[in-house]
């Protein structure tokens, strides 16, 4: 008896992102023709495209290169420069991690269970007894007219003249002071408390911590420590979105003492922080403590 033949080996699977950009801030006018032509002019491009929801472009796109030289190649010369009118950033491509796909399905399952369960506009689901309620009210109108016209008179023509006719609005009279009641609500209004948007430009800068913008989506809160490693801090975290799990482009640093904190925004705003090709800006965060306005002086 034969042995059996050996089972063959499994094929490589390739890489999902075999030297692969991605390109953020297009132009919605770019197409890939063009983003590829753009950076065909450095290196040798394999493919180019540019996300889009039908013929609508959603603004970023991704480039495939033959080698890792390639790659690193177009990130050093094309990152931060102008393509139809917009500075682009170029990034290496990162793999969309099991959590962000799972976080996509359970946001579209919400969506689809909360358009089941929406519930009609008033307008259509009392549409059917308003349309009773108008059949009542024309049976019911004969009867009144005859009973009006039995007892006689004018003022039963006048009423039976304009059946539809609903109660007058009160006028409103201006009252002893000269104020009228639209007036008194106006001034209410007025003197009410302000709103929660008015109340968020009256916060006052944090004296300890520091936002930091335009960050790449690939730092890690480690990263973003290392380049205030010339001041003593307290922590240092990237901002994430809950649903998505993907990084929003800015941070918080959270200084030891003030003076580290104006020392270091003071620094970095005069020689601003590069970090893989795109420039930072810090400045102070704002805290949840209102500043405190100041009365108004009395006139005499």
């Amino acid at each position: 008896m034969s042995a059996p033949a050996p089972a063959p080996a499994p094929a490589a699977v390739p890489e999902e992102f075999p030297h692969k950009a991605f390109i953020g801030n297009l132009s919605f006018k770019t197409t890939k023709d063009e983003l590829n032509d753009f950076f065909a002019q450095v290196v040798d491009v394999k493919e180019a495209n540019v996300m889009a929801i039908g013929t609508r472009s959603l603004g970023y796109g991704f480039v495939t290169f033959g080698d890792e030289a390639s790659l690193q190649k177009a990130i050093a010369e094309r990152n931060g420069k102008e393509l139809g009118g917009r500075v682009i950033n170029v990034e290496v491509a990162r793999p969309i991690t099991e959590e962000t796909l799972a976080a996509r399905k359970e946001k579209t399952a919400a969506r689809r269970r909360q358009a089941r369960n929406r519930k009609p506009r008033g307008d259509k689901a009392n549409g059917a007894a308003r349309v009773d309620a108008a059949e009542e009210a024309e049976d019911e109108r004969p009867q009144q007219q005859q009973q009006q016209q039995g007892r006689g008179g004018d003022a039963g023509a006048e009423e039976s003249a304009s059946p539809r006719q609903g109660k007058r609005r009160p006028r409103r009279f201006p009252k002893k002071d000269g104020k009228s009641e639209g007036g008194e609500q106006a001034a209410a209004a007025a003197t009410a408390e302000p709103s929660a948007a008015a109340k968020k430009d009256l916060r006052k800068p944090s004296e300890t911590v520091a936002f930091v913008g335009n960050l790449p989506f690939s730092t890690t809160d480690e990263e973003l420590s290392k380049l205030f490693a010339d001041f003593t801090i307290s922590s240092a975290h990237v901002v994430f979105n809950q649903r998505s799990k993907r990084p929003k482009g800015f941070g918080f640093v959270t200084f030891a003492s003030p003076a580290d904190h104006s020392k270091a925004i003071a620094e970095f705003t005069a020689n601003p922080l590069v970090a893989s090709g795109r420039e930072l800006f810090i400045k102070a965060a704002l805290s949840e403590t209102p500043v405190a306005s100041e009365p108004e002086s009395s006139s005499a």
